[in-house]
């Protein structure tokens, strides 16, 4: 069986632990503080340095996450907006619909590890990692279909409650320098992003695809929260096979529920038949999504096929600049998301390999 990997961004682990002993006994209030295990977690921390430790001092042990800003080298988004992610994971907290880490701690200075950071506890779970792809081998796939019908029902549950909490509880997502919340925000959002990670390289079918989604916008806008990386790897289960938390939060937005249910399709597709492996059984048909999804919001879906377009020149996007940043090299086959997007939007146009 394949090994997920771990995501290290070079940092010394033991220098780590030393730096941050003072500094997390005077927040538990203890005197004296070891931090063992330190460990990066496996298939996870792509895009922030997440570092998984155990505290060990007088009142016994806590299991707690650091999860550090990462260092302009590493930096996956055009605005990491690190202090956005603790907002979210204390908002969604407090008004308890959303199951998410309890973020305990925030550290502006960067004088302890060289960025911010903040400290959360620790949920004990299981996660469908994508490298191995957990439609291929894991604990999804020794589970029976009834247990993966558990956990998928469990996930729609949840990015259905991301999509019925009140929006103005997250008035500090709002981008109000790139337009009004929702698809025009994102459009300027991601302009930006794309000429921030590829500068005069701008593949002619992003250009197309930008085109057509400013030409195609639809006419009804609501704007509303979106996690943005709405998929269930980003979901951990318990032995029970329900949700035990959401995680990953770099990426949200005011740009409304049907961009979450666009990039979770699209992930649905590209993490199974897009690579030929079939869809467990008990995950979800894209139709059951839908319906299903209506079901627990309340709401319709609309533009469905826009806001799916959307999502693959987003994907597409973010895989460029990690193929660039980490002069990785191609891979001889046409980068898979745009690939997708332009087939949604009918464009013809040459896709640049991933």
């Amino acid at each position: 069986m394949s090994e997920a990997l771990v995501f290290a961004k070079g940092r010394d682990l033991d220098a780590a632990a030393v730096a941050l002993r003072p500094w997390l006994g005077e927040r538990l209030g203890v005197v004296d503080v070891e931090l063992a295990n330190m460990a990066y977690p496996l298939g996870a921390g792509v895009s922030n340095e997440t570092i998984l430790f155990d505290a060990r001092h007088g009142g016994g042990v806590d299991e707690l996450v650091l999860r550090i800003a990462p260092r302009p080298e590493h930096q996956m988004f055009l605005d990491p907006r690190f202090r956005m992610q603790y907002n979210m994971l204390t908002t969604l907290r407090r008004l308890g619909t959303v199951r998410v880490p309890e973020a305990l701690w925030y550290e502006e200075d960067t004088a302890l590890l060289g960025q911010p950071f903040y400290v959360m506890r620790r949920m004990r779970g299981r996660v469908p990692v994508s490298m191995p792809v957990y439609n291929s081998t894991g604990w999804l796939v020794e589970a029976t279909p009834a247990q993966r019908r558990t956990a998928w029902e469990s996930a729609m549950g949840q990015l259905a409650a991301i999509h019925s909490v009140p929006i103005e509880e997250f008035a500090f997502v709002h981008r109000p320098e790139q337009g009004a919340a929702g698809d025009e925000q994102q459009l300027a959002y991601w302009g930006e992003f794309a000429a921030w990670a590829l500068g005069d390289d701008v593949p002619e079918s992003v250009q197309a695809l930008f085109a057509w989604l400013k030409a195609n916008r639809p006419p009804t806008d609501r704007p509303g929260l979106a996690w943005g990386d709405a998929r269930i790897g980003n979901i951990m289960f318990g032995d029970d096979f329900r949700v035990v938390g959401v995680m990953d939060w770099e990426q949200a937005s005011l740009g409304g529920p049907m961009a979450d249910l666009g990039w979770w399709l699209l992930f649905d597709e590209m993490h199974s038949t897009s690579q030929n492996v079939a869809r467990l059984d008990g995950l979800g048909t894209r139709q059951e999504t839908l319906d299903l999804w209506q079901e627990l919001t309340g709401r319709q879906v609309e533009n469905l096929n826009w806001h799916e377009t959307f999502a693959g020149l987003k994907a597409g996007l973010l895989g460029l600049h990690s193929r660039r940043s980490m002069n990785l090299p191609k891979a001889g086959r046409p980068n898979p998301w745009l690939e997708r997007a332009c087939r949604l939007a009918e464009i013809d146009a040459p896709v640049e390999m991933s």
